[in-house]
Formats: C-alpha cells, sequence, structure tokens
C-alpha cells in the first residue's frame, strides 16, 4: 500500500495531477491510493500525520507559502522517512536545492513540458511501486497474489484477517482499508504467509499484530479494525502461544 500526496497551489495544475494519478489507478492492478491533494504544504503535513502508511509526495516547489516544496520535503522525511518524493516545477534550477537539503528525491519533474508530464507522473507512480515491492520482499512483508488474472502486490503487515467464503474456492482479505475477494484457500495461505499469522478457527486466519482483546470466556479475538474472530477449541493452544509473543 502506497499513499499518493499532491501538494500544488495552483488549482488548475492540481486538478491536472490528480486526473493523471486517478487514470493511472483505474488502469492498474494496485493497492496504490490517492490520498491527499492539497493547496499548501500545512494541509498536506496535517493529513500525513495521520497515516502511518509509505508514501509517494508529488511536490511544487514554489508553492506560494512560507514553505517551499524543498523544505516541505524536509518535513515529510520526520514523518516518512522511506517516502517517495518527487518534485514537479518550472524551476528546473532549484533541483541542486534538493541535495543540499538532503531529501533525497526519487525524481524531478518539470511542469512546463506539458506532452511528457502525464507518462513522467505515471513512470514514478510505477517505480515507486516497484520499489516498495523490493523493500517488503527484503523484510518478509511481502505477499502476491493473483485478483482477476492479474498479480497485486500486498503488505502482510497490512493484513488484519483472512476468511473464507460462501464459494468453497474463494477467501476474502480483510485490511484496515477495506476487503478483497480472491480465489484460494486458507491452506495455500498460511504457507506463504509470515509468523505474525496464525489460523484461529477452519474459516479464518488472524494477524496477530492486529490483535488489541482476547477474551478467554468468549475465546474471541477482536482486531484494531473492530472486527472479531472466533477461536475454535482446536486452535485454542496455539492461539494463547502466540498471545504470550507479543
Amino acid at each position: 500500500m502506497i499513499h499518493i500526496y499532491l501538494c500544488e497551489d495552483n488549482n488548475r495544475q492540481l486538478t491536472r495531477w490528480k486526473s493523471v494519478v486517478e487514470k493511472y489507478l483505474l488502469m492498474n492492478s494496485t493497492e496504490s491510493q490517492l490520498y491527499c491533494t492539497a493547496n499548501s504544504p500545512d494541509e498536506l503535513l496535517e493529513i500525513r500525520k495521520k497515516s502511518t502508511v509509505t508514501g509517494l509526495y508529488f511536490l511544487d516547489i514554489d508553492l506560494q507559502s512560507e514553505k517551499n516544496g524543498i523544505e516541505l520535503a524536509q518535513e515529510i522525511r520526520k514523518y516518512d522517512p522511506r517516502g517517495y518524493i518527487v518534485f514537479v516545477t518550472t524551476h528546473s534550477e532549484m533541483a541542486v536545492l534538493t541535495f543540499q537539503y538532503k531529501v533525497e528525491a526519487m525524481d524531478f519533474i518539470v511542469k512546463d513540458e506539458i506532452e511528457t508530464l502525464p507518462d513522467r507522473i505515471c513512470a514514478c507512480i510505477k517505480n515507486a511501486e516497484v520499489k516498495y515491492k523490493t523493500q517488503l520482499d527484503s523484510s518478509s512483508r511481502l505477499l502476491s497474489v493473483k485478483v482477476d488474472k492479474t498479480s497485486l502486490i500486498l503488505d502482510q503487515d497490512d493484513i488484519v484477517a483472512i476468511t473464507t467464503c460462501e464459494d468453497y474456492h474463494k477467501i476474502m482479505i480483510h485490511t484496515k482499508h477495506g476487503v478483497r475477494q480472491m480465489s484460494g484457500s486458507l491452506k495455500e495461505l498460511i504457507a506463504v504467509l509470515n509468523p505474525a499469522f496464525c489460523q484461529c478457527s477452519r474459516s479464518a486466519i488472524v494477524n496477530m499484530k492486529h490483535v488489541v482483546k482476547y477474551s478467554r470466556e468468549e475465546a474471541l479475538l477482536t482486531m484494531d479494525n473492530k472486527e472479531t474472530y472466533s477461536v475454535s477449541i482446536r486452535m485454542l493452544g496455539k492461539i494463547q502461544r502466540a498471545l504470550k509473543q507479543l
């Protein structure tokens, strides 16, 4: 999951960027989301503070504000040190300042190049997704699943639980951002999930990192997205051992 942020003080430009990003997300199988469109640095930072998800930031440099885009990028780094930052600006001569301020920009797009700007924005999204996939893979957090004949990359830390469907050949992946249906079985997935996952019944696997409460009397797990899952007698010992390791 990558959250995409746009910050541009010119509404016409901001609308154009938004349209390009929305078209990319519609046409590609991705878990990335357009999370913020802002006119000012302070507006973006307030929204950023509420998220724990890695971000991809498209920032104008001249924001007609007390903070310019490079200073905004410095602030972003306090909350998202591994986020991906792209500057979109008419001030190409300011590219050198991105090194001086040590914000580690992923790319620098000149907005005057109108014909190539959409392709450059889309290329940055693709590049960020590839880098994010590599990061997840190196930390055993990557999960690649088949959805509608395409591969979808998920961060295992985002998954709250996986449950069976009424349709025997399908399962539901529950995340803090929603639910997605896919073909497969719990048996297939439990073999590739990281050790944070534990099967609590014949119909559910839960991510123990998302457990906020366990009721012994009811044999019930409460997750941080408010969902609850029953623990079967057969799985009780395994769940209790996993709880002790949290």
